[in-house]
């Protein structure tokens, strides 16, 4: 994915944009179907997913809040929780034998907090049992978290010879990313590290969760970072300190790897443009 202006996130053009004739919109609906049949042919079926959740607990400045159209504030970790129940929920009600893990991104290591499990009540707990703390690194090794995913993760392998025969179920990390100073640090030359960007049946979907000025903060070295994270699969959304736009980020996560487009095709409007 390109880099968005992070800086300019909340600032759109008063000007109107001008309307694609009818060939543009055709000759880009054929790049988008072109682009997606150079997938991978995978099996566009909803089978369960074993989702991995890394919540980042740090906080870089206690007094940044969300606050809801009603005036209801959130602390950073309490808004990140919120949408997380919203995400559990739904997608347990899509599909309920969804499983759960969850990992706690700590100021220098990550902490496996719950295996895998379909009780939503067990993750929900774990989500609730994290605490925030003080973030006082520079960088964040996610080393630490592929460790934990090689020793605790199983990923279904995939065969050319049977690939129109689904997995038993498909592995998904999301990170939730809200620091804007602490660089994660991506283990490029670590061979687990490959070997996951190379299985089609992993994903790993980024939100992350910046500071509203970036010209006073690392906010695009941190994305641009975190972007070293996709293999071409992954949905990678940045938002600032915006309520609405969280939620609307973690409602674009709920799709389901084998059956949504990529990124860069997905369209959210409503209606035919046609």
């Amino acid at each position: 994915m390109d880099s968005p202006d992070i800086s300019q996130e909340t600032k759109e053009s008063n000007s109107p944009k001008p309307k694609n004739t009818l060939t543009e919109e055709y000759a880009n609906l054929q790049e988008q179907v072109i682009a997606n049949f150079q997938k991978h042919n995978l099996p566009n079926v909803n089978v369960p997913e074993r989702i991995i959740i890394c919540l980042d607990v740090c906080y870089e400045d206690k007094n940044s809040i969300f606050r809801l159209n009603d005036g209801t504030t959130y602390t950073r970790i309490n808004m990140l929780k919120r949408v997380l129940d919203f995400f559990i929920y739904s997608k347990h009600a899509i599909n309920k034998k969804t499983e759960f893990a969850l990992l706690a991104l700590k100021n220098s290591e990550a902490l496996f907090v719950q295996n895998f499990t379909n009780n939503i009540k067990d993750i929900l707990n774990a989500v609730d049992y994290v605490n925030s703390e003080d973030s006082t690194s520079e960088s964040f090794d996610f080393q630490k978290i592929f460790q934990i995913l090689q020793d605790e993760v199983e990923i279904p392998e995939y065969k050319q010879a049977e690939c129109i025969l689904p997995p038993p179920y498909v592995v998904r990390m999301i990170v939730l990313y809200a620091r804007s100073n602490c660089i994660p640090i991506i283990p490029h030359e670590e061979s687990y590290f490959n070997y996951l960007k190379k299985q089609l049946y992993f994903y790993i979907d980024i939100l992350l969760v910046h500071k509203e000025d970036c010209a006073l903060h690392k906010c695009e070295e941190v994305y641009d970072s975190l972007q070293d994270l996709d293999n071409g699969y992954s949905y990678v959304f940045e938002v600032s300190r915006n309520a609405t736009k969280v939620h609307d980020c973690i409602v674009k996560l709920l799709a389901h790897p084998l059956q949504r487009p990529l990124q860069k095709n997905t369209d959210y409007s409503f209606g035919s443009k046609y």
